[in-house]
């Protein structure tokens, strides 16, 4: 293959791949330290900003992180770790906002909780997870605020709370149980506020509670 045909074929690549063909052949490696001298991070940078794939690390030198950058914004699969290296958070971001699914982690290395991003914000259905692996609670999320019904679960596994949000605020009929999972009150919320009649139930009899 000639020499021109050469040039031309990677001007073509070139216009393909738009400014981030560019990035990548002009970006420098910069590193960044810590005020005793330990090295806190290392990536490319072009110009001002940093691209490509960045790698953090805490004090003592265990990695505390994997960024992915584009124009000097979070862009890509995000990977946080504890000072034991094991995994703490996986986001997915597009250029600074949170987006897509998301997992968080405990410690041991359990899930903790996972759900998904829009702009940043939480939507859909987020679920919380306890150590031992069993769900915590259940809550849906529009614009970033509950909405909807949730759940909350005990460590056991058993459900001790069932209600529903507005807009971020406790709306409707909650109910709430014992350890054991029997029904213990039940009573309305309107724009987060306790109405009506709340009820106290005890050995399958019903008495009220409280007057809202």
């Amino acid at each position: 293959m000639g020499v021109t045909k050469i040039h031309f074929l990677i001007k073509i690549l070139a216009a393909a791949m738009g400014m981030n063909f560019w990035v990548v052949c002009e970006a420098q490696e910069k590193r960044e330290f810590y005020s005793n001298g330990a090295l806190k991070g290392v990536g490319p940078v072009s110009g001002l900003d940093k691209v490509g794939q960045w790698h953090y690390y805490y004090p003592n030198g265990k990695k505390s992180a994997v960024e992915n950058y584009n124009q000097g914004l979070l862009d890509g699969e995000i990977l946080y770790f504890y000072p034991t290296e094991i995994i703490q958070a996986r986001e997915t971001w597009e250029l600074g906002s949170l987006t897509d699914s998301a997992w968080y982690y405990h410690p041991s290395g359990r899930l903790d909780r996972k759900g998904m991003y829009r702009k940043s914000e939480y939507t859909g259905t987020w679920i919380h997870f306890f150590e031992n692996g069993n769900p915590e609670r259940e809550v849906h999320y529009e614009n970033g605020l509950p909405q909807g019904e949730t759940k909350v679960f005990n460590e056991a596994g058993t459900l001790i709370q069932q209600g529903f949000y507005q807009e971020g605020l406790e709306d409707g009929e909650w109910k709430f149980y014992t350890a054991t999972g029997e029904l213990e009150y039940v009573g309305s919320y309107r724009k987060g506020n306790p109405v009506g009649i709340w009820y106290h139930y005890r050995k399958g009899k019903k008495k009220i509670y409280q007057r809202y």
